[in-house]
């Protein structure tokens, strides 16, 4: 098993944002406040990926169908469920 390095940063940010981050701490979603945020950053590059994806079909065969967005939700919500349920977490 190969272990990754993480990096130690200082980062500023909106006491808002911080609040809803220590939230999931607090509830027990994230172990602590450096997964919590390193999820979030996971997350947004994913959502990034994906809103990609579609401008480059969109592009390539025109606007998608609301049956054809609904497919495309239900599928990532399905691999996501696969990945999570042998994946841990980080």
């Amino acid at each position: 098993m190969m272990l990754l390095m993480k990096k130690r940063v200082t980062i500023s940010i909106e006491p808002d944002a911080l609040d809803a981050v220590r939230a999931e701490v607090e509830s027990g979603r994230a172990p602590n406040l450096s997964v919590a945020v390193e999820r979030a950053l996971r997350e947004r590059a994913r959502s990034d990926a994906l809103k990609e994806v579609v401008e480059l079909a969109e592009e390539e065969h025109g606007p998608l169908s609301e049956e054809m967005k609904e497919w495309g939700r239900r599928e990532v919500r399905r691999a996501l469920r696969e990945t999570s349920s042998s994946t841990p977490a980080r």
